[in-house]
């Protein structure tokens, strides 16, 4: 009697774990959706979500950063990089999204590296993408409902 009871728990169990499986998966996909749309446009992954406050202050924050750093001209690197730091520059660059296309539009005069400013523009624009997949791995990981 007791071991049918044992297997009557165990099949529970797998129906449970299977029934669960689709709902994960959909989560899962829903999460990844949502990391993909705060990379590609600042705070959007937070928005979607209702986190209003992140999502604008994400938004202010990177686009602020891109402008003045595309402003004070620094270097926005490409993917024709020469050595490791100009492959991490351009990783970081890409970061920003969408804004990355803007720092290009707004950089048509070439960087200007040679002066304080333009060096500091570069870290203006590197740090903006950094804060941007920050802000995107943060969209993702509260999307998988775990604490933001």
């Amino acid at each position: 009697m007791r071991a049918a009871a044992d297997v009557q728990k165990e099949m529970t169990d797998e129906t449970q774990i299977a029934a669960t499986a689709p709902e994960y998966s959909k989560r899962e996909a829903r999460a990844i959706a949502l990391g993909v749309a705060g990379w590609l446009v600042p705070g959007l992954g937070h928005a979607l979500q209702g986190m209003w406050g992140r999502a604008i202050t994400f938004f202010v924050a990177v686009g602020v950063l891109v402008f003045v750093g595309a402003g004070m001209r620094g270097n926005l690197f490409n993917s024709q990089a020469g050595d490791a730091f100009a492959a991490l520059g351009y990783l970081a660059d890409l970061g920003t999204g969408s804004f990355y296309l803007e720092a290009k539009y707004i950089e048509v005069g070439g960087p200007d590296v040679s002066h304080a400013y333009g060096d500091y523009g570069t870290r203006f624009l590197a740090a903006a993408g950094v804060l941007n997949l920050l802000a995107a791995l943060h969209a993702y990981e509260a999307a998988r409902g775990r604490k933001a």
